[in-house]
């Protein structure tokens, strides 16, 4: 199978995601984190196992070894590079220490940062996307047909040092309904924690932690990216390298937003791999791409390695009712 061009390396639902709840306020003056600077070398746990990196330094417009940590890049209103968020405050949990792939100034480097341990089966995975009229249909039980780490995290494995996700993961109930021919919204709509559903069935969550921490830098998620939140929902907060993407090109699709839009992976057109500064406030833009079957220009997401790793706003209005697991 091939895999996603780049690890979108580095949420909640609601206040209950990833972890337990406590009440801090998130400041949404909090400055960026800095700017990339020389390469520098983290050291990985002896016995972890390391997140796969799919590209090279020379195939890439970014650093993967100095990527800036998105904590509380929280706004108001929608900005690039940020998340426009519709909560007020966010809980506690997640990752208990910061690992030895951050690098101390602002920055961390993502082809250091350990995986969760283990290859955990999961038989009953299922997921189906259908058209009706001018609505998509979502029905899955966000069980991923991949392999999954061993949750709740063993003591055993280097990845509890850092991260003590004691969550199992467990079979939902998803059915939702999306607009197959999604419209752009008079304004952006903010996000309350949960953007789409990747083509797996898997759920995918903004990219914070329930502390309003930078999720896919802090927490430690499995190979493929995902781990169980408290009501055991498994969940991406960025797009999973175990989903199909094309090798050359633009990118495939690998998801459905909340307001009917399609996110793809990290290549724009003639295979470009973008970043925050080639996408709008929402982490998207418009041209030519495959809609169910058709060439169609249209507005669309893109998952980047950049926080916010995949929407930053709904260009859309988000159809989504209940959180999953809520």
């Amino acid at each position: 199978m091939q895999r996603l061009l780049i690890l979108l390396v580095a949420a909640t639902v609601l206040a209950t995601a990833c972890g337990d709840d406590a009440t801090v306020s998130s400041d949404p003056s909090t400055s960026a984190a800095a700017e990339a600077a020389a390469a520098t070398t983290a050291t990985t746990t002896p016995g972890a196992t390391t997140a796969a990196t799919a590209t090279t330094a020379t195939s890439v417009p970014y650093d993967p070894t100095r990527l800036a940590v998105g904590d509380d890049m929280v706004a108001t209103s929608p900005t690039v590079g940020r998340i426009y968020t519709c909560r007020a405050t966010f809980g506690g949990g997640g990752a208990s220490a910061q690992g030895p792939w951050f690098n101390g100034d602002g920055t961390w480097d993502s082809t250091a940062k350990i995986a969760v341990q283990g290859d955990v089966a999961w038989d009953a995975a299922s997921v189906k996307f259908s058209l009706s009229g001018d609505t998509r249909v979502v029905t899955a039980n966000a069980l991923p047909a991949h392999g999954t780490g061993t949750f709740p995290i063993a003591a055993s494995d280097p990845a509890y040092a850092y991260d003590r996700n004691p969550n199992s993961i467990s079979p939902q109930t998803i059915s939702q309904s999306l607009p197959a021919t999604p419209t752009v919204a008079a304004s952006p709509g903010c996000i309350g924690g949960e953007v789409g559903i990747a083509v797996d069935g898997v759920p995918i969550f903004d990219g914070f932690d329930a502390g309003g921490r930078d999720a896919v830098a802090w927490e430690v998620q499995d190979a493929c990216h995902g781990h169980p939140q408290m009501s055991g929902v498994y969940h991406y907060h960025d797009v999973s390298p175990c989903l199909d993407d094309s090798t050359s090109g633009h990118s495939s699709l690998v998801g459905y937003a909340y307001d009917g839009f399609g996110i793809y992976g990290p290549r724009g057109e003639d295979g470009k791999v973008l970043t925050n500064a080639d996408l709008d406030e929402c982490h998207g833009h418009t041209h030519t791409i495959e809609w169910d079957g058709k060439q169609v220009e249209m507005y669309h997401y893109h998952a980047t390695a950049e926080f916010p790793y995949t929407l930053g706003c709904f260009r859309g209005t988000s159809a989504q009712g209940r959180p999953i697991g809520g």
